[in-house]
């Protein structure tokens, strides 16, 4: 009796084990998927507001040219690597809204950029606020309003850059995201957007450069083709010479004509971003770069991540919410600047217009 007592607890005992260690690499494979085990990537020092430029790692320079998206799962991932941004979609509530942006903003070192598309005509923010969409504004007036209190609103729930205005001339595809009016007019009245967006402490967006994005077929499912005029580009290239704008985003659209991005599509074009670099400064933007309209014209996704850091971008939407897969592309990444295929100088040119576009100064 006394043998048979302990067998059974001996096989008790064994399947408690046996249990444990189920539990454990279920656990381990849970963390795993969710990138919770992508370590820390080290210190990044900062004095009187100079981020030192050398404390970081090549690997954290790129993570800051990165926006993700900012689901409450990725949290632990994206602070870990030292993400530039995060994305959020539609929350319930404004609560949720700002303790989503509280949460991800605790302890950074480099604070996340915090973005949205909210463009009035699809709203993440419907739940909370009406806007109107770009195709009702008509004055200059109107548009400034409309910046200010969209700016004002997504500066109160803890966002920081607005991926608005749509500078595009037409819009035959949804309808209700560009300005109306001839080009002098659209250009006016996203200037006024922009400078009622910034003056609430939110980074406007033009978009999406070069045009003609909103009129031929959506990106998102096509691979697109364009032929750009010059009044296609004269909103980007009137906001550029005002010095409003501090972000201009560049569209996945295949173009010739006065924009010409040489067969490959202009957001991994390096002849388009020279040419927005020749007369501006500020942020280039890529469009999320797994929408069909760029995923689909690489045979694989390691020559799309490398073609839109070549090309050079500033910061670089990827919206894949596998943030195992976010840290291979900065890791491989990093490996094409190791190796001499993406200038080290061009990462940290990017890295610091981010920076202070952020609030600090860099050294």
């Amino acid at each position: 009796m006394v043998k048979k007592k302990k067998g059974m607890e001996m096989h008790r005992l064994i399947f408690i084990v046996l249990l444990a260690l189920v539990l454990g690499l279920a656990m381990l494979n849970v963390a795993k998927a969710k990138g919770w085990l992508i370590p820390p990537s080290g210190e990044i020092q900062i004095y009187e507001n100079t981020v030192v430029l050398g404390s970081m790692t090549t690997e954290q320079k790129i993570a800051q040219m990165v926006v993700g998206i900012g689901t409450p799962e990725n949290r632990l991932a994206w602070q870990n690597m030292d993400l530039g941004g995060i994305y959020l979609y539609a929350r319930e509530t404004d609560h949720i809204f700002r303790q989503t942006i509280i949460d991800y903003q605790y302890g950074m070192t480099i604070p996340f950029f915090v973005t949205a598309d909210f463009e009035g005509c699809f709203n993440p923010f419907t739940a909370l606020t009406l806007s109107k969409p770009n195709s009702e504004i008509k004055t200059i007036g109107e548009a400034f309003e409309k910046g200010a209190e969209d700016g004002a609103f997504m500066s109160d729930l803890g966002f920081t850059l607005n991926f608005a205005p749509v500078v595009d001339l037409d819009d035959s595809i949804w309808g209700c995201r560009a300005f109306p009016g001839d080009k002098e007019g659209i250009a006016a009245l996203a200037q006024a957007y922009t400078l009622g967006l910034q003056d609430q402490g939110i980074i406007a967006t033009a978009k999406h450069y070069p045009g003609k994005t909103l009129v031929v077929r959506d990106p998102h499912k096509f691979v697109v083709a364009a032929e750009i005029g010059d009044d296609d580009i004269f909103p980007y290239e009137f906001l550029a010479s005002k010095g409003d704008v501090k972000a201009i985003m560049v569209s996945h659209l295949i173009t010739v004509g006065s924009v010409d991005s040489s067969g490959v599509p202009a957001v991994v074009s390096p002849s388009v971003m020279a040419g927005i670099r020749s007369s501006y400064d500020g942020l280039i933007i890529s469009d999320e770069i797994h929408m069909l309209g760029l995923r689909n014209f690489y045979d694989t996704v390691d020559d799309m991540y490398i073609a839109v850091f070549a090309a050079g971008n500033d910061v670089i939407l990827n919206f894949d919410t596998d943030p195992n897969e976010v840290y291979r592309m900065i890791k491989l990444i990093a490996s094409a600047v190791d190796d001499g295929v993406i200038s080290e100088d061009q990462i940290d040119a990017s890295v610091i217009r981010i920076l202070e576009a952020k609030g600090f100064e860099a050294d």
